[in-house]
């Protein structure tokens, strides 16, 4: 009897058992006492356990609740994903660039030598000052040629005293013109 058990389990675990096969090994392992055969035993009590299960009224009515009810549809806004999504990008963004600039600042430069000799270091060094020095001498005459335009408002305002008093003069003679 226990090799017939044994047969059908193996006809049964490669899914070649018929369903008249599978009835007798439930049968054959409900009758058994062997300790060998007890989580199969229990696994087909399992299964008719299972079987014998019947939903009640109250399901059918849950169930034909929830699909009368009306679903809800989350509306997806452009905006909504274009804000959340661009700090996160923003952010990134700034992460990278930081790490970057902070790279660029952990590298170390060294001084190299340009020139042969200290001498030529020296009268490159004495071009380059008198360079400066036209630039910034160009620049006071700049300031000076400013400083005597305040000098010019005093002139503009004698043209006007200039004109003012011809004006005066002119009406006096326009005066003596009518007269005649």
């Amino acid at each position: 009897m226990e090799s017939k058990i044994e047969k059908l389990l193996h006809k049964y675990w490669e899914s070649e058992s018929s369903l008249e096969e599978e009835n007798e090994l439930k049968t054959l392992l409900s009758e058994s006492q062997d300790e060998h055969f007890a989580e199969e035993k229990e696994l087909f009590s399992h299964f008719q356990n299972e079987a014998t299960i019947e939903l009640d009224s109250s399901f059918d009515d849950e169930l034909l609740a929830q699909l009368e009810a009306p679903s809800e549809t989350k509306v997806l806004r452009f905006s909504d994903f274009v804000k959340r999504y661009s700090s996160i990008a923003a952010a990134v963004l700034v992460l990278f660039v930081s790490s970057y600039i902070f790279i660029e600042q952990q590298k170390t430069y060294e001084a190299e030598d340009t020139f042969a000799t200290p001498e030529e270091a020296y009268a490159e060094l004495k071009k380059q000052l008198l360079m400066v020095s036209r630039y910034m001498n160009k620049g006071n005459e700049t300031v000076s040629e400013l400083s005597n335009l305040g000098k010019f408002g005093d002139v503009v305002n004698d043209i006007g005293t200039i004109e003012r008093a011809s004006e005066t003069t002119f009406g006096h003679l326009k005066e003596l013109n009518r007269t005649n």
